[in-house]
């Protein structure tokens, strides 16, 4: 057989083709991976962040909110526990909201603090 006019690839540059494509295919698994686990993450702070404006709305809309409160809310398929702490200015002209929510045992996922100034 006249090695020169052989057409083809060896056995050793196939291997090679085939450990460089498996490399490359690897690591973009790991990078879409990722991808997704950051995406959840975000929807999820997302998601908890419209629980804080919630009940911010609530509070600023109601003079009997601006107090201790706990609950939950679900929001995007997702059950959220909020706590609201509320503390008053000396000169009882303004008030501070702190709103902490937290989700399935992962604490303050999100923070929300406002003003409030009172009449």
């Amino acid at each position: 057989m006249n090695k020169l006019n052989s057409t083809g690839f060896t056995l050793i540059e196939v291997l090679v083709a085939l450990a460089i494509l498996g490399f490359v295919l690897s690591s973009a698994l790991k990078i879409f991976s990722s991808n997704a686990l950051v995406v959840a993450t975000l929807e999820q702070k997302t998601m908890a962040s419209f629980v804080a404006e919630n009940i911010l709305v609530q509070t600023f809309s109601f003079n009997d909110e601006l107090n201790y409160a706990t609950g939950t809310q679900s929001q995007g398929g997702f059950l959220y526990q909020w706590e609201r702490n509320v503390l008053f200015e000396q000169d009882g002209k303004s008030a501070q909201i702190n709103i902490a929510i937290s989700s399935n045992g992962i604490e303050d996922i999100y923070q929300l603090t406002s003003y409030k100034v009172l009449q």
